[in-house]
């Protein structure tokens, strides 16, 4: 539906005209839209910023090769691409628990809260309770609006992703985090996928060790789960793209797109060990 003119009828069927009636309360609240959608960006850098103090290195070195299953360790890790980037610091905020007990987004929210606005604060806080990465069936779409199932539980979700669907086709699998911003959801960061002939047998590899987990840790609930396993869906995904050949990530693409390795992960050498 377009948006009706200052002078049009209201869409609430009140015969009033739109800036009698629905116009400001429009306004207020495509505001705090805009606002909301910045807090979301600006929450999803300074994660980042956060992420890479020199207080977490020794953090960042062990899990690297854990995440990408030896593909990238301390000695490569500014050979990764901005999206692999961004995949691992996503998993290494949300879903990784530091030798403290807590995730770095908890940690984030109690050291910066008070230095964020309220539509940051809200997300910040918004976001310590989210769910770990899953993998998720897209099952409909309609411009940037995508219908997906997660892959595990059934639970279908409505997500707004700028980019719309990319290469994915119905029926194939998004590897991602899912992220409430305002009045709804989006992805946390660059997905990965699963093409139909690559899918093969990742849900029974995730049962099998889901099994194995609840064997020592019967009370757990499935989100608890898949943060201490959700690097498992990288390492399938880095299998099929090997059995495709493939290269299972880009510094082993002699073509990879970004001859300059991007400014991320350049960032990351000083990381190293």
């Amino acid at each position: 539906m377009s948006k009706p003119g200052r002078n049009d009828l209201c869409y609430c069927g009140s015969g009033l005209k739109y800036k009698k009636c629905h116009m400001q309360a429009d306004q207020e609240q495509e505001k705090e839209r805009s606002l909301m959608d910045r807090a979301g960006n600006f929450i999803r850098r300074d994660l980042l910023k956060f992420a890479r103090d020199e207080r977490f290195a020794e953090e960042f070195a062990k899990t690297l090769p854990l995440y990408w299953d030896g593909y990238y360790d301390h000695s490569n890790a500014e050979q990764m691409s901005q999206p692999e980037a961004l995949r691992f610091f996503d998993w290494f905020t949300f879903d990784h628990e530091l030798p403290s007990g807590k995730r770095l987004i908890e940690l984030y929210a109690e050291e910066n809260m008070d230095n964020l606005s309220a539509q940051q604060q809200k997300l910040a806080s918004d976001w310590t309770g989210v769910g770990a990465v899953s993998l998720y069936e897209l099952t409909a779409y309609e411009g940037q609006t995508l219908q997906l199932r997660d892959y595990f539980t059934g639970e279908d979700f409505e997500v707004f992703e700028a980019g719309g669907r990319g290469n994915v086709e119905l029926g194939e699998l998004i590897i991602t985090r899912l992220v409430p911003v305002f009045d709804h959801t989006e992805l946390s960061t660059t997905a990965a996928y699963l093409p139909a002939d690559e899918i093969t047998d990742v849900k029974a590899k995730i049962e099998a060790a889901k099994e194995a987990y609840l064997a020592e840790h019967p009370d757990a609930s499935h989100v608890q789960f898949m943060r201490k396993h959700s690097h498992l869906l990288v390492h399938h995904a880095l299998l099929e793209a090997k059995n495709q050949g493939r290269p299972p990530v880009v510094r082993m693409d002699p073509n990879r797109p970004d001859t300059k390795t991007q400014k991320i992960a350049r960032g990351m050498a000083r990381f190293k060990r």
